[in-house]
């Protein structure tokens, strides 16, 4: 390259050194470089892969791991409690110097020779405290954070099934509205077709033809024109919210794998089948259930509060003072000098006038609260659910019957189209079948549609799990 380089510029009496070739050289690749990273391909998602994607990104998602990661935090705590616990406290400061003290008769005397010489003391207080028997406060308060996790691990399965029927709602509407695009396309190719025909019939003389009949091609024009403008929006706000969903940056795109939407032909099973998957699945249910069992441990601890707790304990007590002479006597205790400790086994009882039995009552009011809940999900669930399930019914009917009635309007335009060409058919029959092809594809489209989305919001009804 750099020796053709030299020749061009060389016929056009340019001169350029060596550097200056090379650069070119380096700018010309850089911009095929650039040119070949344009022309990329898109990537192909599937639906199940942008769900992944979606939660993968999901800061709802990251809220919940670290609500989890908290109550993991909280049941290591309760579990702690059965482990020994240290308290110490040190101490350092000045005090007096003094010599041991002499006993003369039934005097003490002290023989130091100056109150004002001051020297310095170190102390250092341990106590080892291990529970025996509490009554319970510690493993009810264990048991309850351990429910608590697995609430927080379930809500994390709920908030994904949220985040997984919002991608499906905006993936269909993807699917669809491309689609559709498609369909008013192939509709304004009839129109283009039927004003071509009148054309030529026009130009022949036809007397199944009037002028007139091109004005109302454009009149019937105009709904395929604003519904295709419709799909397109639609198609453009449904492409960049995923895009959002699953974190692509601005440069990078992707095409869905589907092309069209899936159509299941297999009957749906009785309703009562759902209903019990559901209070048997459902993320919230579940939930509710770790909710309760919690909170009726906590319950129990705090009636457990209102009982003594047993424990042993390991207690030492260490000091020196260099400037002081130790004095060990069994009945005069020397706090600046000493080493002393030993095991004991002893029972702390706490006693109020009433803020512990009210603490109890609290915590019982709130257990009563979370049956009142879970009793209103037993009631909502399955009305949710048979709504869902009616909703899949209903588009499934609406589906194959706006299927054949599209295909049969396809047979008319057909069979008008073809009359009209041999001028026996009338170009308001052929109009008329274009109208009602458009309107019977977009009623197919919009049950399509419907009873993906219908089936979508029964498996979240159900807590089916789809990521």
């Amino acid at each position: 390259m750099e020796t053709r380089m030299r020749t061009l510029f060389a016929r056009r009496g340019t001169w350029l050194s060596g550097s200056a070739v090379f650069c070119i050289i380096v700018v010309l690749s850089l911009s095929c470089v650039s040119s070949g990273q344009a022309g990329e391909e898109k990537m192909v998602l599937g639906l199940p892969q942008i769900i992944r994607m979606a939660i993968g990104v999901s800061p709802e998602m990251a809220e919940r791991r670290s609500e989890a990661a908290v109550a993991k935090s909280d049941l290591a705590q309760a579990r702690a409690g059965y482990y020994p616990q240290v308290d110490t406290t040190a101490l350092v400061g000045p005090v007096n110097n003094a010599s041991r003290p002499e006993v003369v008769g039934s005097r003490i005397i002290d023989p130091s020779s100056s109150y004002w010489s001051i020297g310095v003391f170190g102390k250092l207080n341990l106590t080892m405290t291990q529970p025996l028997y509490t009554f319970g406060k510690i493993s009810n308060r264990r048991d309850a954070a351990e429910h608590g996790v697995v609430a927080r691990e379930v809500k994390q399965t709920q908030t994904g099934n949220e985040i997984a029927l919002r991608v499906k709602e905006l993936y269909y509407a993807l699917v669809l509205s491309r689609t559709a695009i498609e369909v008013a396309k192939e509709a304004g190719s009839f129109f283009d077709e039927a004003r071509s025909q009148m054309q030529r019939l026009l130009g022949l003389g036809s007397t199944n033809v009037v002028e007139s009949e091109l004005y109302r091609v454009d009149a019937y024009r105009a709904d395929v024109i604003r519904g295709k403008a419709e799909a397109e929006k639609g198609a453009s706000i449904s492409y960049f919210a995923l895009k959002a969903l699953i974190g692509l940056p601005p440069g990078k795109d992707f095409d869905p794998a589907d092309k069209t939407l899936a159509f299941k032909t297999d009957e749906l099973g009785q309703p009562d089948s759902y209903i019990r998957r559901a209070l048997a699945e459902r993320p919230e249910f579940k939930q509710l259930e770790e909710g309760l069992a919690a909170q009726k441990s906590l319950v129990e601890a705090a009636r457990a509060d209102r009982y003594p707790s047993f424990f042993a304990a390991l207690a030492g007590s260490f000091a020196g003072a260099p400037g002081r002479e130790a004095f060990h006597n069994p009945y005069i205790p020397d706090d600046f000098n000493h080493a002393i400790g030993g095991v004991v086994t002893g029972v702390n009882w706490h006693f109020d006038f009433g803020i512990l039995k009210a603490r109890v009552e609290k915590e019982r009011a709130e257990y009563e609260r979370l049956s009142h809940t879970k009793a209103t999900a037993r009631l909502n669930i399955p009305i949710q659910v048979i709504k869902s399930y009616q909703d899949v019914k209903q588009w499934k009917v609406a589906v194959e019957a706006y299927e054949k009635g599209a295909s049969a309007s396809r047979k008319w335009i057909v069979a008008a189209l073809t009359s009209f060409q041999m001028g026996t058919g009338t170009a308001d029959d052929l109009l008329r079948g274009i109208e009602r092809y458009g309107m019977n594809q977009g009623k197919y489209l919009e049950a399509l549609f419907n009873y993906n989305l219908s089936l979508a919001q029964l498996e979240y009804a159900m807590g089916v799990r789809s990521w």
